[in-house]
């Protein structure tokens, strides 16, 4: 067995002692001469009994720190204050609590070890209790406790430190911790104190006496140190807190949901830029075109509980138009999953029951649905594990060959959801690891001699199922599901990693491929881990930030001192997912927590438009709309012959591609990119506004001292990041200004407004064949015609003219296939029915209410808006893009100036000419009632505004096809109608001129 490598610590890095002197400076003033057991026979406290902290002194000292770092100041302390435990008697306690936010990998754990030796040290204080949130935090802080002792030592002396692990069943450590007079430090988890029934609050003979357990505690008035504070905010567990009479606490966490009495910050965005974690790229493993295998229909995104119901949010295979997609859906209590999905799969599965504290949805025919379970291991899932499991181990050697002779030995950790996909003889996951490192090995001369079995070790837990029979669990389930044994294996399981935690650090070590289950997402890390492999066939509820945490923290090299050359500390997440959505959701998480500045704000600058009653009361206006409102009905002549000719055509065309499943790698690097803009000046109608970017991989842009005008958009002609940001206003006062942009942000003088984006670099896409492999054949002339509603002759004659070596694609990929010839067949159909509409003239109106159709006044979003003209029907027009804002500013509003219309107006979203619904519904976009070229007699326009004049060079074919739709039935109402984009000088003409 290797020996240990011995961890080197730090004292000076900067940004722990800041953490360290904040916490410190809050007692400025302090002192007191205890002496031990002056005022008790047994207890050695923190302070005399009945003396409490001076709150308003406390307030003070806390705005002097958080102005020292730059943080917004308390108006007022904040306080717990509220009952305990109910234990006989009604008592409520108030004690101040402060907060230290620090990402994960900075050395929090130390930094909060070191405040406690500062604080005995310059204030005398003696007892802590460290709360923590499971076993494996547990675990890792009893863990860093030991390897820093001698490190601070050489800081402090021989300061005697006791580390007391909690233990309900030892319940007499409780008296030591009370009555020995130096620094005693006890770790407890939330769940061994936070219910009456727990031991700390019963009577027991191996503490004699009349006082309980936890009175040895109370009177100690202990400090707490609230590891993953974020858990601790339950009426539950505040109430705990309280019954120990704490002096004040201090919460520590990456990730704190509240934040009393903020003292300092260390952001993600802050830890990446000042080099403090490793850089991270993320490589995404994803299957593209397959939606053959039934087993994974059914993912579970989340469990809720809503004010009304329990919801299950689950991605789930839809049948949409005859193809089957992955989609989101939203379950409740007798819901149909068939009407829901519109899959034949889910016939018979009406929802019984949502169980939030199991993570489970029960169906009625039996199923169960649940989040830690995977639904099996399926052949493309498998193929998905493969690519995984190889990348990885091409990274670590990759890795291991650059660092070697730095001394720093590689670590790739493996996350799986199922123990038994590793631990059984025939588990996927071990056997795909061992044909993988065999088949890679020989690229490292280290490794080509040895066998899987040496390089890979799991650290699972174990259970007994009798007495002489263990076996394998898992253990990612909630706290409060867990019973006594599940916590007891768990923590077995902890034991075992952390002892081997400085282990693995030493090449003399064979085993550097660590396979852990999910559980271990939090409490456990290693500074060697690269590579961090997540091997999940489910879904979990695990966060991405706690999964990269485990491989946040800088190298070490064989003498344990930490690596910091550029280049070295790089971590590699291999992920089952596109590396962009990786990112995006891993950015979506350090948004929620208040790390980076949402892109989005959540309230946006609005505009009223206000209607022109001139042009609404006028006859031309009322007669228009009268013409407008005329009904038409359509007949369609299917040419059944014609049809299959055109699909047959389009389906054995070398343009029509069938997909084939493929392993898509897709690469990036994961960075955090902040662009600041700042107003400095406005002058007549300009804002100069300053432009810095800056991204944590070291790119840096300025652009200063321009001036923008009203209606720039700074996200479409500078940076796309910034969208949204289009100037809608600028005010100028007497002594301060103010821009407003669309999105509802705003600027005044002096002020930055930052925001954050993590659009990652992509290093191009691998793209692999999947092994060949065929699946079962569903009806599919049966499907399509019930989509379609063609009959089953009609599509069995279209399959039927399908050249041979096409039709093999539906054995390779049955829902890729069904989904182009689906898809192709509906196109040409659509296209064949736009081609031989003809629409008849009804003798009637489509009845409509004037002022809900055009009320006084409407409100849009401000970034929407154009000012109108004289004749406008509102002073504000809505514009839904720039050709139709081009249109308007630069053809329709000069004609308007020059006399020439009697009214114009944007078509309301309720106006709609029927179409058959293949094709869809149609708003056209501007009615316009102009005069004549002779200036005399008013005509009636409607124009439809697109960036191109051409109809089949439209993005979207349905677009032509309602166009040409709309041509016919305006003909018939005998209104001019015509496409046209917003060059077109003479719009009101019946062609180009």
């Amino acid at each position: 067995m290797a020996k240990n490598i011995k961890l080197k610590f730090e004292s000076n890095q900067e940004h722990q002692n800041i953490a360290v002197n904040s916490v410190v400076n809050l007692f400025d003033g302090f002192s007191q001469n205890l002496v031990v057991n002056e005022f008790s026979s047994e207890i050695a406290p923190n302070i005399e009994p009945y003396y409490n902290l001076e709150e308003n002194w406390l307030l003070e000292n806390l705005q002097a720190v958080q102005d020292h770092n730059e943080l917004n100041p308390n108006i007022g302390l904040d306080i717990d204050d509220g009952p305990m435990l109910d234990l006989g008697g009604y008592n409520t306690h108030r004690f101040p609590c402060f907060t230290v936010e620090m990402e994960t990998g900075t050395g929090k754990t130390y930094a909060y070890l070191k405040t406690i030796l500062e604080l005995n040290k310059k204030y005398g204080f003696r007892k802590y209790i460290i709360v923590v949130p499971s076993v494996a935090i547990f675990e890792g802080v009893f863990k860093s406790i030991e390897i820093t002792k001698e490190h601070f030592k050489t800081l402090y002396g021989n300061t005697t430190v006791n580390a007391i692990k909690y233990d309900g069943q030892q319940i007499g450590r409780v008296k030591d911790f009370a009555i020995n007079p130096y620094i005693n430090i006890m770790i407890m988890t939330i769940d061994a104190f936070n219910g009456k029934s727990n031991n700390i609050y019963k009577p027991t003979e191996k503490i004699p006496g009349e006082k309980l357990p936890y009175q040895y505690i109370q009177e100690t008035k202990p400090i707490f140190i609230l590891d993953e504070s974020q858990n601790y905010q339950s009426t539950k567990s505040r109430e705990a807190l309280r019954s120990f009479n704490p002096l004040f606490a201090i919460n520590y966490s990456a990730t704190p949901k509240v934040k009393p009495n903020l003292i300092y910050r260390l952001s993600p965005v802050d830890a990446f830029k000042l080099n403090l974690v490793k850089k991270i790229q993320v490589e995404g493993v994803t299957e593209q075109h397959n939606l053959n295998d039934t087993d994974l229909s059914l993912i579970i995104e989340e469990i809720v509980r809503t004010a009304t119901s329990i919801q299950a949010t689950v991605k789930a295979h839809c049948m949409v138009n005859g193809a089957k997609q992955l989609k989101t859906i939203t379950l409740k209590k007798n819901d149909n999953l068939f009407d829901k999905t519109k899959n034949p799969a889910f016939e018979g599965f009406i929802v019984e029951d949502i169980n939030t504290r199991t993570q489970e949805v029960q169906f009625s025919n039996g199923s169960v649905l649940s989040n830690n379970k995977t639904q099996g291991i399926t052949l493309s899932k498998t193929e998905i594990f493969r690519v995984q499991i190889e990348q990885t181990i091409r990274y670590h050697i990759e890795r291991q060959n650059s660092l070697r002779k730095k001394g720093i030995k590689v670590l790739s950790l493996f996350f799986i959801d199922k123990v038994d996909n590793y631990v059984q003889d025939d588990g996927i996951i071990k056997k795909l690891f061992d044909d993988a490192f065999n088949k890679l090995k020989y690229l490292d001369k280290n490794l080509e001699k040895l066998n899987p079995s040496e390089v890979r070790q799991g650290y699972f837990a174990k259970k007994k199922i009798n007495k002489t029979t263990e076996a394998y669990t898992d253990t990612a389930i909630e706290d409060s599901a867990k019973s006594k044994d599940d916590k007891e294996a768990e923590k077995a399981a902890y034991a075992l990693i952390m002892k081997n935690k400085e282990v693995l650090l030493n090449f003399n070590e064979k085993v550097s491929f660590i396979f852990a289950h999910s559980a271990l997402r939090e409490g456990w890390d290693n500074p060697n881990v690269f590579q961090i492999c997540t091997l999940n066939s489910a879904n979990s509820e695990t966060r991405k930030r706690q999964e990269i945490g485990r491989g946040l923290r800088l190298s070490v090299n064989q003498d344990g001192d930490r690596v910091q050359e550029e280049g070295v500390n790089i971590l590699t997440v291999i992920a089952n997912e596109h590396y962009e959505d990786y990112c995006n959701e891993l950015q979506r998480e350090y948004r929620d927590n208040g790390d980076i500045a949402p892109n989005k704000p959540s309230s946006t600058r609005k505009g009223k438009a206000i209607r022109n009653d001139n042009v609404f009361n006028s006859a031309d206006f009322k007669a228009f709309w009268d013409i407008l409102s005329k009904k038409t009905e359509y007949t369609i002549n299917i040419d059944t012959e014609s049809l299959i000719e055109e699909c047959i055509l389009k389906l054995n065309s070398p343009n029509t591609k069938f997909p084939e499943t493929q392993i898509i790698i897709t690469r990036g690097k994961f960075i955090i990119t902040e662009l600041h803009l700042k107003l400095n000046k406005v002058s007549v109608g300009l804002a100069q506004i300053d432009l810095i970017i800056s991204d944590t991989d070291g790119v840096n842009k300025n652009i200063t001292g321009a001036w923008y005008k009203k209606d720039y958009d700074f996200g479409r002609k500078l940076d796309p990041r910034l969208k949204g940001f289009k100037i809608v206003e600028i005010k100028e006062y007497k002594s301060d200004a103010i821009v407003h942009f669309g999105n509802g942000e705003q600027l005044i003088i002096g002020q930055t407004h930052t925001i954050s984006d993590n659009t990652g670099h992509s290093t191009g896409n691998i793209t692999r064949q999947e092994a060949q492999t065929n699946y079962p054949i569903f009806n599919l002339i049966d499907r399509t015609s019930k989509v379609l509603g063609i009959t089953r002759p009609t599509i069995l004659d279209i399959f039927k003219g399908v050249k041979p070596e096409t039709k093999q694609h539906i054995f390779r990929n049955p829902e890729g296939f069904a989904s182009v010839f689906i898809e192709t067949i509906r196109q040409q159909l659509a296209d064949h029915i736009a081609a031989k509409i003809e629409y008849k003239l009804l003798d009637e109106l489509e009845e409509y209410d004037y002022d809900e159709v055009f009320p006084k006044s409407k409100e849009f979003a401000q970034k929407e808006l154009i000012d109108g003209s004289q004749n406008s029907l509102y002073n504000l027009i809505q514009t839904d893009s720039d050709v139709e804002q081009r249109f308007i500013a630069n053809q329709v509003i000069p004609d308007d100036e020059n006399g020439n219309i009697v009214g114009y107006f944007k078509f309301p979203t309720t106006f709609k000419i029927k179409i058959p619904k293949i094709i869809g519904n149609y708003n056209p976009d501007w009615g316009v009632i102009r005069l004549d070229e002779k200036g005399k007699t008013s005509i009636n326009l409607v124009r439809e505004t697109k960036g191109t004049m051409n109809a089949n060079l439209l993005q979207f074919p349905n677009e032509k096809r309602k166009i040409d739709c709309a041509i016919k039935h305006f003909h018939k109402i005998g209104v001019k109608y015509r496409q046209i984009d917003d060059k077109v000088k003479t719009y009101w003409l019946d062609g180009e001129h």
